[in-house]
């Protein structure tokens, strides 16, 4: 949908910024899913959810909270011709598309934009709060107390899986990160190129295959199943 579908079935710019950041919501809170249900599965964590309907009113409060940031989209100028005119005195000398492609421009105003800013900060501390809660969870039951009602086997086998998961996460969030450095780094210096913006944008999109390339590379299991397929394919071809 951020490869130009919607641009070609017409959708408005508005509709895919709303779009675009509903995914993205949905995309950090699977993060949060992740590790709540690693550490849901220890039968020792006296914070696991064994409810159903409690892990969907924690994950839809947390979703609902972190969506509040949507309410930034409100303050975008209704006249757009004027707003680019106050975006053209923030940056006088834009790339030609500016001029020549169809330009939404969300937010102009100083101060709101510093707010918005502000308010991406809480929601990225709220977002790394409830994960590191449920990564030291984890890490106390599975490394520092004693194992009570598990093998040694099962839980060197859980620490195995948890390594796997700890890596598949890590590697993708550092696209993601990319876009937060940039946005950092432009509100500090004013001064990043739309070079630099379109590099960071095609590493943000590339999450979605490098996470696939993750999952299937640091588990065991599933790099023995692609390996099997690969390996069977070229044997098929060679008897063909």
């Amino acid at each position: 949908m951020g490869l130009g579908l919607f641009n070609w079935l017409g959708v408005s710019n508005m509709i895919q910024l709303i779009s675009g950041v509903i995914q993205v919501l949905i995309m950090t809170q699977s993060y949060i899913f992740v590790f709540e249900t690693r550490t849901s599965s220890l039968l020792m964590n006296r914070f696991k959810m064994t409810r159903t309907s409690t892990r969907i009113l924690y994950h839809g409060l947390l979703y609902l909270v972190n969506s509040l940031i949507i309410l930034a989209l409100l303050a975008t100028p209704h006249d757009q011709e004027a707003a680019k005119l106050d975006a053209l005195k923030r940056d006088p000398c834009p790339t030609v598309e500016f001029f020549e492609n169809d330009i939404l421009v969300v937010l102009t105003d100083k101060k709101t934009i510093d707010l918005v800013l502000l308010s991406g900060i809480v929601l990225l501390i709220h977002i790394i709060f409830h994960i590191l809660f449920h990564v030291i969870c984890t890490v106390y039951h599975l490394y520092i107390v004693p194992p009570k009602s598990s093998s040694i086997e099962t839980r060197k086998k859980q620490q195995k899986f948890f390594i796997g998961i700890i890596f598949q996460t890590i590697i993708p969030l550092t696209l993601l990160w990319s876009l937060l450095v940039i946005v950092i780094v432009d509100e500090i210096t004013h001064n990043v190129t739309q070079e630099l913006v379109n590099l960071t944008m095609i590493m943000f999109s590339l999450h979605g295959i490098v996470e696939s390339v993750a999952v299937l590379s640091v588990h065991q299991s599933y790099r023995r199943a692609v390996w099997r397929m690969i390996t069977r394919e070229n044997h098929d071809s060679k008897n063909d």
